[in-house]
């Protein structure tokens, strides 16, 4: 590990300017683009459940079989769903939270025989982007919504919904959002391939119950 670590500072650190001299053959695209290899990078390996999408409509993440989340950039999208479908593998390098299953990608290829493909401008911190349709979703928690850093900003439906909230606001109601809750929600998102994501403005454990939920004001 502290092998890693090592590595990892060193690619950091590394000036821009002065790109690495890399084996023929490395990476997918852009080649001559990349300053690092990823093998330097702890890798993690899995088989999709399903790609996720946030309330813009943006697809933006992954969901793990074995239940990581993986982030990238929503400009990834195409290339990674065409390549990757629900139940197939996937290798991420990337960096991981400190104290969550969640990971930040860098680079990523279907197979360790498959060169790796660079990701331009990881997502380094969660999209804001907000969707303008009104939207309801309900169903079971199947686990938190993650910021890169780690930190719960909603969550998951078994359904693949999802329902994002302020991080206070996720604290403050944690209790309500524990895995197999049953929860409701509405709230302007957006729908894509029969998957919804919404900003809640009411929750409540059914489409019933629904209450108004405090907004904290969004800084510039």
């Amino acid at each position: 590990m502290r092998r890693r670590a090592l590595a990892l500072g060193a690619v950091l650190a590394a000036p821009l300017a002065a790109p690495a001299i890399l084996p023929r053959g490395a990476f997918a695209r852009d080649a001559r683009r990349v300053w690092f290899d990823p093998a330097q990078l702890p890798s993690y390996s899995g088989r999709l459940e399903r790609w996720l999408i946030n309330p813009a409509g943006e697809t933006d993440r992954a969901l793990l079989r074995e239940g990581a989340q993986i982030i990238f950039p929503a400009a990834e999208a195409e290339e990674l769903m065409a390549a990757v479908k629900p139940g197939e593998g996937l290798i991420t390098w990337g960096v991981r939270a400190r104290s969550a299953p969640v990971i930040t990608m860098l680079a990523w290829a279907r197979n360790e025989h498959e060169p790796a493909n660079f990701v331009r401008q990881p997502s380094w911190f969660a999209p804001t982007r907000q969707g303008r349709e009104p939207r309801a979703v309900s169903g079971r928690v199947a686990q938190p919504l993650l910021t890169p850093q780690g930190e719960s900003i909603g969550v998951i439906l078994e359904n693949g919904a999802v329902v994002r909230l302020a991080a206070e606001t996720h604290a403050a109601l944690a209790a309500r959002l524990l895995p197999g809750a049953s929860l409701a929600a509405e709230g302007p998102g957006s729908a894509a391939r029969d998957l919804v994501a919404l900003d809640a403005l009411r929750l409540g454990p059914t489409p019933e119950q629904l209450e108004p939920i405090p907004q904290p004001e969004r800084r510039p």
